[in-house]
């Protein structure tokens, strides 16, 4: 069947899957697995999901977060229909199949901006004139709300109807999706981290790293605060423990809005995140595994959507605690944000929409952040091969860095590229930290990503008067132009498929220690 909703100001077109509810089960349900859930709601179409272009990992992802997805019985369409809650269910919503081909699930759940002039009360009166119901205000833009659309709609409904609305700005679906790391898993060791420095073992070409021993000469990133954005950490690692920072926290709980919780106690472990924040920033001089590229960094390790699903919305709460965690925990000083994010999360397809919301935190920490230098943002480029970076709206966004990932030999290896790549970075059969205390050697542009924020921490430990912007350049401007002479760089210094070229951490922060406040 056909939908409609706005997202960006467009309206997009999308299709629903015809009599085919998801369902999240209650943890607390008597319920006692995924099959007794089906059995009790209606029928399974797993295998009809597949059909429609649902792969294993996005299922499994799904899986993993306790939603099923069932033909429904009469009794569960009547009360899925009617809005009054199915019985052993947390929440349940329609299946929708974007233009893009990726899959998200529709519940009554918006995230809504009104016009910026209207007083809080204004707001407030509006949205319940409106019938919606509010479950949070978002810090990070004024009059921006998660609400609940009214039990007669779903949030596409919703979306059309608000857009008429000449009191709100946008109106937006808060689907559930699947956003995993970006990464391609393969199979005291300094001396394997080839990134740092490359003598040209194992088939590589000397010198094909980020020249970071002369960087480290002068700096190794003490007094910059790294917000690396993940899945989950393994926050008591010896290479991570040391390095963290207490404004670390995680976003707990499903339902219609999780809970960020301050602490690293009870925090969800996952490898790839452990990895990513070990590439930027794991210790040096304890005698343990490998180092980071800004080892004396504070890391503030966020983890928002632990198993893999979840909302734009939340992504973007995760942003905006970054840039300001007042946003978040009232009382903090907004001051205390980070001066540098990282993030590695998204689908390794080239397609994924970005939500008028993540937009929002995006531009608000990118003009406020580092009390209003502006707050650098890094994001992995997916991993698809040759994939037009511009079908992926998040890393492609104006105000993000996009990183893709080089070889040991100085090549590109064949993820995301065009006119939005700016950077390249080891990313190839590097080794980092990994859950359970240990080390690992892996393959992404998730590892290339962290590893140029690093180096861009040390840049700006050694001038953080910087702004966004001119760190930006000092990053573009100090990357070498690798690739071979059969690579060509256009006037302003860019390939589709190398960006700006690949981090050299030396260059950057001797570029950066002359730029005058």
């Amino acid at each position: 069947m056909s939908r409609q909703y706005y997202q960006r100001g467009h309206l997009v077109e999308a299709e629903e899957l015809d009599d085919v509810v998801a369902v999240k089960m209650d943890t607390d349900a008597r319920v006692s697995s995924a099959a007794d859930m089906e059995a009790e709601l209606g029928s399974s179409v797993r295998g009809e999901m597949r059909e429609a272009g649902v792969d294993d990992e996005t299922a499994d992802a799904f899986a993993r977060a306790s939603w099923v997805f069932v033909r429904p019985n009469q009794r569960t369409r009547e009360a899925f229909s009617a809005g009054t809650g199915i019985r052993g269910a947390e929440t349940s919503g329609t299946v929708i199949r974007r233009s893009n081909g990726r899959i998200g699930i529709a519940t009554d759940a918006l995230t809504v901006r009104l016009e910026p002039a209207l007083s809080e009360e204004q707001a407030e009166r509006e949205l319940e004139a409106a019938g919606l119901t509010v479950v949070g205000k978002l810090g990070f833009a004024t009059n921006l709300y998660e609400v609940r659309a009214p039990a007669s709609q779903d949030a596409l409904a919703a979306s059309v109807e608000l857009h008429d609305n000449d009191r709100f700005v946008f109106a937006e679906p808060a689907f559930i999706e699947h956003v995993p790391g970006r990464f391609r898993p393969t199979g005291a060791r300094y001396g394997e981290q080839w990134q740092w420095r490359n003598p040209g073992t194992n088939g590589g070409t000397p010198d094909a790293d980020v020249h970071i021993e002369t960087a480290w000469d002068r700096t190794f990133g003490a007094g910059i605060r790294v917000a690396v954005i993940d899945n989950g950490f393994d926050t008591g690692h010896p290479d991570l423990a040391a390095g963290l920072d207490p404004l670390s926290g995680f976003f707990a709980g499903g339902g219609q809005r999780p809970v960020f919780v301050q602490d690293t106690a009870g925090m969800p472990d996952e490898d790839h995140g452990t990895f990513c924040a070990g590439m930027a920033g794991a210790r040096h001089g304890n005698g343990a595994g490998g180092t980071g590229a800004a080892p004396e960094c504070a890391l503030m390790l966020l983890a928002c959507l632990p198993d893999q699903i979840g909302t734009q919305t939340t992504l973007a709460r995760a942003v905006g605690f970054a840039s300001d965690p007042s946003t978040e925990v009232p009382g903090i000083d907004p001051r205390a944000g980070a001066d540098i994010l990282v993030s590695s999360l998204g689908p390794n397809g080239a397609d994924w929409d970005i939500s008028d919301t993540l937009a929002l935190a995006l531009e608000s920490a990118a003009s406020n952040g580092r009390q209003g230098k502006g707050l650098p943002i890094f994001w992995a480029a997916s991993n698809g091969r040759n994939v037009d970076v511009t079908k992926d709206e998040v890393v492609s966004h104006a105000d993000v860095i996009a990183v893709v990932r080089s070889t040991n030999k100085d090549r590109e290896d064949h993820a995301a590229r065009g006119p939005e790549v700016e950077l390249i970075a080891p990313g190839v059969d590097v080794l980092s930290t990994t859950s359970g205390g240990g080390y690992g050697i892996s393959t992404g542009t998730s590892f290339a990503a962290p590893c140029a924020a690093g180096c861009a921490a040390l840049a700006l430990s050694v001038n953080p008067h910087l702004t966004r912007d001119q760190l930006r350049d000092v990053m573009h401007r100090s990357a070498d132009r690798i690739g071979g002479p059969q690579v060509q760089y256009d006037a302003s210094g860019h390939n589709d498929d190398y960006g700006f070229g690949r981090v050299n951490a030396a260059q950057a922060v001797a570029l950066a220690g002359g730029i005058q406040p």
